[in-house]
């Protein structure tokens, strides 16, 4: 039997180093005097197990976030939370603008990928969206008691989606009186400011409890012309250059306009500051236009982006307990969260332009094709507005039959949520055809559609003029041609689950407790895109198709707990823990995962646990059912003149021939057109996850609590798509007559007068037989002490990735499962153009000191990410194009040189060309620094002041990133400095 001390001890320590987490019920110890033995300690349920128990130190390892460190963070949000722990990866946020317009948050443990990270809320799973991740802005913060962080896999427990580590978030249910508290803060420059307010009450009794917690908060934006890393395409290259290694956009609001002046034909663009063409103007002067230089003409686009979305969130959190009889009790909960939010880009690129020569703005005098134009006056914004629900009833108690005692609880959850996206700054494609025809000036002075013979007078047609740059656009000419697409989508899921658990038998060592389950999982939903979209009519804009579709799952599970030795030499504990989940789905069949766990403690100090699972993730409602959506993926096409080595093979040379690819043919658009969609036949994921650790509290240092884990998480049988770079290098330069099927190429000139470019890629979601590895290990530190003067914590959390790559950890240049070209161990090394971040950090650590006594707190927190080495050879290109080989030394290592890897044209032999130029770029580790101190007042009042960022420190450089040179793994660049206060009645 412990003691009190003990039973302290043990508590504290599985608080302090995140070894474990209570799900349930608390534990409590009674005890008669101060120094007896305890009488009785509570049972209760820890994360990635059913069986409810007295020891909270498991063979898996957990990460605890609690109320204290989520107030010590400064953070209002669970995804900014989320963000910072040291196992979250790269994963989409309100600091990701362009390539997340409907303003989600994710949590994405071990980089995997956000659906492989499985989310519940008080053990039970959260709607997911149809691509099977979760928008965890979607769960109320106002509702949250702390957060639990699963490092492990944990399919045989909870089913799907758990293979790279489980977040479990737990609500407020115990809280007496009313509680008020407010929040504001902003960064230095005096923008993104932050408001939070919440209401809490509660009030319990003999027979139960309710709760009712509200909020609401709001973000301000940050736009991306307010930082100076940010205001530029990229960092340290002339803002305008958008030839190859550049990216400041061809489509610009002075427009490219394929045609002759003075006896010299080819694309010409407004000059700057040159009126052009006026409005309600008959234009036939040319002097204002010149020859378009892709190093000096392309468009800024990077100022007007946002680097954090606008957003309100009003959310409503409601729970009862009641107990029904001495052994029954009812549980109701209910959540509502509504957020707002908007993204915000550049206005719509308008490619490949048919211009009439009778259009009365057409100075050349001859039909146009392939014009491209950009409307500035009016930028792209994306409103969401996001509404969740959820509902849960559960009754739970337990019973005694045949001396023993038996836990059960069944229970039921719905959830869905809705999403409504308004798109502003887009055109409708055959009203814009209408506006660039046959134009006139009737009698008044005015612009019409048509000819004066055969007016276009339907919906007040009016000619649009992209001929006089960002001023030649009225707002009648925006009024005909603009449309607002508004797309919907909803996703719901229902669940009944009941679970029943008791001690089977003694053992010498203990008791061997089971619990068996099941549960009847239903998840549906649906796309519904804007009809003009669905038909393509939305000019620019990626056409979309509607998806719909869902899926039963019927799942059984039972998990045993086995305690083989204790109170031994060398074997104070060893137990055996096993478990199972068979799991029925109405869309692909069955699937059964096993788990393994083994905790051994040699002494009372020193714990190691080991694990070994199997785990899957079902294919989500998009993967299987999306429609066919065009995309822009950045591709280089193999065809192109400039496409080296490539077009120095004469068999390249001839298949890309033998495709119409005309002599001398140069790529014009950096993007393809692609089409992307779902496949009813893929499979699931499956996967493999070991896990091997050490839990060590040494008696000699009271309250000290030290783990490490090491783990090894291998995924097979991935769902992904071929990019349609891969595809068209498999087509050209592998020769694969399969993936040239998949490739369309405009011959016309009318995609943007560049006849041979590649007009659509076909690339559908796959099964492929690799997959990825993740291998690593996490490390935990923590200690507390007291003093005269105060008392102290000090934590250290660290995750040290050893390896992120593809299964079976191959070499740079060895054949992966799927015989493509391995890129190898990719830690360290930045993933180029990832629109959630494309951080492969080798160290990311976080440190805290934290300290109180009496009415004071106070803390200091530095968070470390390790260093990265990115490809930066498009700087090198940049600065050759632009004569300034001076612009080489803003990559770090600009003459590096390695060995490149391809397959032999025309074949599957892998190709090793040694020295080659591949110049790199490091980007520095970076550790930031967040101070805070609060105060409570004698009237129960919290006062608490800090500064995130304390020292300014700026992100470092990585000119692969997306959009810009900032990436949003990264802290935005400014102090951020915050107030609040709590009182409670």
């Amino acid at each position: 039997m412990l003691n009190s001390n003990q039973v302290s001890k043990a508590v504290r320590l599985a608080l302090a180093i995140g070894a474990v987490s209570v799900t349930s019920v608390s534990t409590v110890a009674h005890a008669q005097d101060e120094g007896t033995t305890v009488e009785k300690v509570e049972r209760i349920e820890v994360t990635g197990s059913r069986i409810k128990r007295t020891d909270m130190e498991t063979a898996q390892p957990i990460l605890l976030v609690t109320a204290e460190d989520i107030a010590r963070s400064g953070l209002v949000s669970v995804g900014d939370i989320l963000k910072e722990i040291a196992t979250n990866g790269a994963s989409l946020g309100l600091q990701t603008n362009n390539g997340n317009t409907n303003g989600v948050v994710r949590v994405d443990l071990r980089n995997c990928g956000a659906n492989r990270t499985l989310v519940l809320v008080n053990g039970q799973r959260w709607v997911a969206n149809l691509g099977g991740s979760v928008d965890i802005s979607t769960i109320p913060m106002a509702a949250i008691k702390q957060i639990e962080v699963l490092k492990d896999g944990a399919s045989s427990i909870y089913g799907t989606d758990a293979i790279c580590g489980v977040v479990n978030i737990l609500t407020d249910d115990e809280f007496e009186g009313v509680q008020v508290s407010a929040y504001n803060g902003e960064y230095s420059e005096g923008d993104g400011k932050r408001e939070s307010y919440t209401v809490t009450i509660g009030t319990t009794s003999s027979k139960g409890s309710t709760l009712l917690s509200a909020n609401y908060t709001k973000q301000g934006e940050v736009m991306g012309g307010d930082r100076e890393i940010s205001s530029v395409p990229i960092f340290g290259l002339p803002a305008r250059v958008s030839a190859s290694g550049g990216r400041a956009s061809p489509t610009t609001p002075n427009g490219q306009f394929r045609g002759t002046k003075d006896g010299v034909a080819g694309s010409y663009t407004l000059k700057d500051g040159a009126a052009g063409c006026l409005p309600n103007q008959d234009c036939t002067s040319l002097a204002d236009f010149k020859l378009y230089d892709a190093n000096t003409d392309g468009y800024n686009f990077a100022p007007v982006n946002y680097l954090i979305q606008p957003g309100e969130t009003r959310s409503l959190y409601v729970l009862g307990n009641y107990e029904l009889l001495d052994n029954v009790k009812l549980r109701v909960d209910g959540l509502y969260n509504n957020r707002s939010s908007a993204a915000q880009l550049a206005a719509q690129p308008l490619g490949g332009l048919a211009i009439s020569a009778d259009n009365v703005y057409n100075p050349f005098g001859t039909d146009i094709v392939g014009a491209s134009f950009r409307p500035i006056v009016a930028p792209r914004v994306y409103g969401a507005d996001n509404t969740t629900w959820r509902f849960g009833a559960s009754l739970m108690g337990d019973f005694e039959l045949a001396s023993r005692t038996f836990d059960w609880d069944v229970g039921y959850v719905y959830s869905d949520n809705s999403l409504t996206q308004l798109k502003t700054g887009f055109f409708n494609s055959t009203r814009m055809a209408t506006a660039l025809g046959p134009s006139f000036i009737d009698a008044a002075g005015v612009a019409r559609c048509g000819t004066a013979a055969a007016p276009i007078t339907t919906n007040n047609c009016t000619p649009f003029n992209i001929f006089g740059g960002e001023n030649g656009v009225t707002p009648e000419m925006l009024a005909y041609v603009g449309v607002e697409p508004r797309n919907l989508e909803f996703s719901k899921m229902t669940n009944y689950s009941a679970n029943i658990g008791t001690e089977l038998f003694e053992l010498p060592a203990g008791a061997v407790a089971a619990v068996v389950g099941t549960e009847i999982r239903r998840e549906s939903g649906f796309t519904n895109p804007d009809p003009l979209t669905v038909a393509g009519q939305v000019l620019g804009d990626n056409a979309a198709t509607p998806t719909e579709g869902g899926f039963d799952v019927k799942e059984y599970y039972a998990e045993v707990l086995i305690p083989l030795l204790s109170d031994m030499p060398m074997a104070e504990m060893l137990e055996l823990s096993a478990s199972t989940r068979y799991s029925e789905y109405s869309n692909f069949g069955t699937t059964n995962n096993p788990s393994f766990k083994v905790s051994y403690r040699p002494i009372k100090e020193l714990l190691v646990r080991a694990s070994y699972g199997e785990g899957f993730r079902a294919p989500s409602i998009q993967e299987l059912y999306q429609g066919q959506n065009d995309s822009r993926p950045a591709a280089t096409d193999p065809c192109s003149s400039n496409s080296v080595p490539y077009l120095q093979n004469a068999d390249v040379r001839s298949r890309c021939a033998a495709a119409g690819v005309p002599a001398g043919f140069v790529q014009k658009d950096p993007q393809f057109r692609a089409k992307v969609g779902g496949n009813p036949d893929v499979q699931p994921e499956e996967a493999k996850t070991k896990v091997f650790g050490l839990v060590y509290s040494p008696h000699f240092v009271e309250n000290l609590g030290i783990s490490v884990d090491w783990y090894n998480i291998e995924l097979d049988n991935a769902i992904g798509a071929r990019s349609a770079g891969y595809i068209a290098n498999a087509c050209y330069v592998t020769g694969i007559q399969s993936y040239c099927d998949l490739i369309s190429r405009d011959f016309t000139g009318t995609l943007n007068g560049n006849s041979g470019e590649i007009s659509n890629v076909l690339s559908l979601n796959q099964n492929f037989v690799g997959g990825l590895e993740r291998e690593g290990v996490d490390i935990n530190v923590d200690y507390r002490f007291n003093t005269e003067f105060g008392a102290f914590r000090v934590n250290w959390d660290s995750a040290i990735m050893l390896y992120e790559g593809d299964v079976g950890q191959p070499n740079n240049g060895d054949l992966n499962a799927d015989g493509d070209i391995s890129s190898g161990n990719q830690v360290g090394i930045y993933a180029a153009g990832a629109s959630g971040g494309g951080a492969r950090n080798k160290l990311k650590s976080n440190l805290s000191l934290s300290w109180s006594m009496d009415a004071w707190t106070a803390s200091i927190t530095a968070q470390y990410l390790s260093s990265m080495t990115e490809d930066c050879r498009g700087i090198i290109t940049a600065a050759t194009g632009l004569g300034q080989p001076e612009l080489r030394n803003l990559c770090s290592h600009p003459d590096a040189r390695r060995t490149l890897y391809a397959f032999k044209p025309g074949t599957t032999e892998v190709v090793a060309t040694p020295d080659q130029a591949y110049a790199t770029n490091e980007l520095s580790s970076v550790v930031y620094f967040d101070v805070q101190m609060g105060w409570t007042a004698p009237w129960d009042t919290q006062f608490t002041v800090g500064i995130r960022n304390l020292f300014d420190k700026e992100p470092p450089l990585a000119f692969s990133a997306f959009a810009n040179t900032y990436d949003p793994t990264y802290r935005l660049p400014g102090r951020f400095g915050y107030v609040s206060l709590t009182h409670k009645f």
